[in-house]
């Protein structure tokens, strides 16, 4: 087979190849071999009828047309691969001259290749990013919320106050109307976390224990009950008993509750130490989602739309199957988390632009770098994908040849090869710790 690429316009492209006669012999003959193997035809074994048979009942046009489908899919996948081009969107073929036995073919596919951007500078990469050692305010973050953990409620004999707990008892309406479920009887309830709307809470500051109080509001849009927004609620609420969070002292019994440590000295040391490996964990995705910032920002030119699109619609298919290995379908997933299709697709759609212009970013910067490619990088890349072995690797490397994918494993070892030259190259600057 052989292939040449002819740029004719922008970014549009001529991909031309010619299979030879023996090719399209072999395919004619496969042809007749798959659409002879499913007809049943009187007098012949199924699969044993000849060709000229064949043609009398499907047509030697239909058994043609299926092998030229056959060529051009194959053999402009491998040219794909041969050429190392990269395409976006379907090829357009035209009209397609058709096969005949004993000929070469030739045929010609107009496509848009990936645009190859350039960036406004290739040096000089500087980012900031949190310090990785934890400060103090931090670990005092860290410690408060086990404390909150260890705290316990003390009755108090005083109204109650914003974040106390009050044992309470209610009867509510919506709209005039009791509901299923509007009366409740002797109800721990928590203020100030959001649990009911704030006038709710501001009915019951400053109510002693024994005594009542009248709580009316409007219902929210964010109500889960759609039936119920707008409408007036009403709450007739007793005040059984008020109770506050007592936290424990901050000695080194408290470190022994909280981790069987000697001293809030060791306790603290431990803390920090933990955090610090967090952070020492999440530093370098830190350093490499600050860089390729860096390095979108100067990238010049326009991305296509198609790219854009292409990218969001494997993405979504890529999300769909992860959850729904799951049990979860992605319209579970929009009900359980309160998004719409719009706000899913547009979430989607941001994530893919700046996936695709980081990738542009990253060839850009393999260009200006003059990085290369060895057939050793590629022959690992198929292995890895393979998952080890010559003999799988041999025959996924000949399945990606002739589904033009080999160009997308060269894709991949550019975005590899680039960001660790980007990794490298950088200059890190972290942040002042807050005391």
């Amino acid at each position: 087979m052989q292939s040449s690429v002819e740029r004719v316009e922008g970014d549009r492209a001529k991909i031309t190849v010619t299979v030879p006669a023996a090719d399209v012999d072999a395919a004619i003959a496969a042809a007749y071999a798959a659409i002879g193997a499913k007809l049943r035809i009187p007098g012949f074994r199924q699969g044993k009828a000849p060709r000229p048979i064949i043609d009398t009942h499907v047509g030697r046009e239909a058994v043609l047309a299926e092998a030229q489908e056959d060529i051009v899919s194959d053999s402009y996948g491998r040219a794909l691969s041969e050429e190392d081009v990269r395409t976006i969107g379907q090829p357009d073929v035209g009209e397609l001259d058709a096969i005949e036995p004993g000929k070469d073919y030739t045929f010609t596919a107009e496509v848009t290749l990936r645009p190859e951007l350039s960036l406004s500078s290739a040096d000089d990469f500087s980012v900031t990013v949190p310090s990785v050692l934890s400060s103090d305010r931090e670990i005092d973050a860290q410690i408060e919320h086990t404390r909150e953990r260890f705290a316990t409620l003390e009755s108090v004999d005083r109204p109650v106050a914003e974040d106390d707990f009050a044992l309470i008892s209610f009867v509510g309406t919506v709209g005039g109307e009791p509901y299923d479920g509007n009366t409740v009887d002797k109800y721990l309830y928590e203020l100030g976390r959001g649990t009911m709307p704030s006038e709710f809470d501001a009915a019951l500051v400053g109510v002693a224990p024994g005594a009542s109080a009248v709580a009316e509001f409007e219902i929210p849009d964010t109500s889960s009950n759609e039936e119920f927004v707008g409408k007036q609620a009403r709450f007739e609420i007793d005040v059984h008993e008020v109770k506050t969070k007592v936290l424990p002292e901050l000695d080194d019994e408290f470190a022994v509750s909280a981790g069987g440590f000697d001293s809030m000295e060791d306790y603290r040391a431990d803390v920090r130490e933990k955090l610090d490996s967090a952070k020492q964990a999440g530093h370098m995705r830190e350093v490499e989602a600050a860089a390729l910032a860096v390095l979108v920002e100067r990238l010049e030119g326009e991305v296509p739309p198609e790219m854009v699109e292409g990218r969001a619609g494997s993405m979504v298919r890529e999300f769909a199957e992860s959850i729904e290995a799951r049990g979860i379908s992605v319209q579970d997933y929009m009900q359980m988390t309160g998004t719409s299709p719009e706000q899913f697709e547009n979430e989607i759609r941001d994530q893919a632009l700046v996936r695709v212009w980081e990738e542009l970013a990253l060839e850009a910067l393999f260009r200006a770098k003059q990085m290369e490619i060895s057939d050793s990088d590629v022959d690992d890349a198929v292995r890895e994908i393979a998952g080890g072995g010559d003999a799988a690797t041999d025959k996924l490397r000949e399945e990606l040849a002739t589904n033009g994918a080999l160009p997308i494993v060269r894709e991949q070892i550019t975005h590899r090869k680039a960001l660790k030259w980007l990794i490298d190259a950088v200059t890190v600057v972290e942040e002042e710790q807050q005391s």
